[in-house]
C-alpha cells in the first residue's frame, strides 16, 4: 500500500464510529440498518414514485425519486434532510444485494486501520462492500447521465 493510500485509509478510519467491541457494533448496526428500511418503508407509502420491493429493478425507481427531490430541494417534505435519503439509499441497496443473493450477508467488521472503529458491510465471496456513506452526494457523480448509477454498481459488483 502507498503512503498516500495509508493516509486516506487513516483518514477514512477516523470517520467512522468508535465502539466498544464486535458486540456493540453488531447491535448498533443492526438497529441502525433496520431502521433505516424502516423510514423508506413509512416515507414510501407517503408518495407514489417508489415501493420498497427489493427488487434490482427497484434501484433505478430509489435514484430517479432521489433525482427528483434533489432537483426540487424537496427532502424536508419527508422529514430528512438529503444526506439522511442518502444513508438510507445505501442501507437499501445493501438490502437488495442481500436479497438477491443467496450467498451475500451482511457482515460488520474493524476497520483494519484503526482499532474499536466497526463497519456495516455487505459480502458475498470476496467482494466487501462498505455501507455507510456508499452514495453520498450522488448527484455528483461523474458518468451518471442515466441517473442509474445505483442499479449499475449493483450489476458490475453482485450480478449474478
Amino acid at each position: 500500500m502507498s503512503e498516500h493510500s495509508l493516509e486516506i485509509a487513516l483518514k477514512y478510519g477516523e470517520t467512522l464510529k468508535n465502539f466498544n467491541g464486535i458486540s456493540e457494533a453488531e447491535k448498533y448496526f443492526i438497529s441502525y440498518k433496520d431502521n433505516l428500511l424502516t423510514v423508506l418503508k413509512d416515507i414510501s407509502a407517503q408518495c407514489l414514485e417508489f415501493v420498497p420491493d427489493y427488487t434490482v429493478e427497484s434501484l433505478k425507481k430509489l435514484e430517479k425519486w432521489y433525482f427528483d427531490l434533489y432537483r426540487n430541494n424537496s427532502f424536508d417534505k419527508l422529514g430528512l434532510f438529503q444526506n439522511d435519503f442518502e444513508s438510507i439509499m445505501s442501507v437499501y441497496w445493501g438490502e437488495v444485494v442481500i436479497k438477491n443473493n443467496e450467498e451475500a450477508k451482511w457482515v460488520i467488521e474493524e476497520f483494519p486501520f484503526s482499532q474499536n472503529k466497526y463497519e456495516l458491510i455487505v459480502n458475498k465471496g470476496f467482494c466487501n462492500v462498505a455501507i455507510g456513506d456508499t452514495f453520498r452526494d450522488l448527484y455528483k457523480k461523474q458518468g451518471n447521465t442515466r441517473k442509474d448509477f445505483l442499479f449499475r454498481e449493483y450489476n458490475k459488483l453482485f450480478a449474478k
